[in-house]
């Protein structure tokens, strides 16, 4: 049976082996991974992978896509709620500080930890710098 780390494992194995650069969380509360990237639409995006303990989960999410100033909360919402329409894979959602991130949840195959791992990141850049104009366009309007 595998476990978080393990899984941690072998999704750096694949990440190293695409020549993509990470960094390993040490004092998460469990196995995680944090890669950065820029974009095309925003300068920066943080994608982190958590890998459950019971080696077959695992939760993924972005660092801040954009912060929303206190007077324009309703119309990001707005934003954010079209985004979860439009998009799968991930959901959408306003934080504590008022900045628009991004998390999912997988259930993961020991045999394709790394294959899957690497389409979610794939994915979840995808889908926030696409949806990183909108929010732009909605906050800033």
């Amino acid at each position: 049976m595998a476990s978080g780390k393990a899984n941690l494992i072998a999704f750096e194995t694949s990440l190293s082996q695409r020549d993509i650069k990470y960094v390993e969380l040490e004092n998460a509360k469990q196995p995680a991974v944090r890669i950065g990237y820029s974009m095309q639409n925003m300068s920066h995006l943080d994608v982190f992978f958590w890998f459950d303990d019971d080696g077959e989960t695992m939760h993924f999410g972005s660092g801040v896509i954009a912060h929303v100033p206190e007077n324009k909360t309703d119309v990001a919402l707005r934003a954010i709620n079209d985004a979860n329409v439009n998009y799968r894979w991930l959901s959408f959602f306003l934080d504590k500080d008022n900045d628009i991130v991004a998390s999912g949840d997988q259930i993961l195959s020991p045999d394709t930890v790394g294959d899957t791992c690497h389409e979610l990141l794939t994915r979840t850049l995808n889908i926030c710098d696409e949806a990183y104009t909108s929010f732009m366009k909605a906050i800033w309007s």
